[in-house]
């Protein structure tokens, strides 16, 4: 005998086990999911080659800001020799005396000079 109360639905999909109430994933849904995930590499790229360019920029001036740095402090321990050597021959008779008979080769009588040449010079 039948029942007069039970409805028969064929359009509806039968469920296996294991797969408890899961909605039918359909293409579209599947297709947003990766549209997404297109969308957020886009923006990802977009922002690298907006900012890429500056960041290489900034690089660029850092080294060059390292590099100026080094030149300032060998100009600048350069500047306190040059200051102290300039103090000594204003202040120091001995020492203005050494460096004139070095620098113009000049000597005393019965005096005899012997230069030793190094392979570098000083500064």
């Amino acid at each position: 005998m039948r029942d007069p109360e039970f409805q028969d639905h064929p359009d509806l999909p039968l469920q296996m086990k294991g797969e408890e109430n899961q909605p039918p994933s359909n293409m579209w849904q599947r297709m947003s999911r990766v549209m997404e995930v297109v969308i957020y590499l886009l923006l990802l790229l977009a922002v690298y080659k907006l900012f890429g360019p500056e960041i290489d920029r900034r690089a660029e001036l850092k080294a060059e800001v390292n590099r100026l740095t080094a030149i300032e402090s060998s100009k600048g321990e350069q500047a306190a020799r040059l200051r102290q050597e300039h103090r000594l021959l204003k202040t120091d008779k001995e020492y203005l005396e050494t460096v004139a008979r070095d620098r113009l080769n000049l000597q005393r009588e019965g005096e005899y000079i012997i230069r030793i040449d190094r392979g570098e010079e000083e500064e």
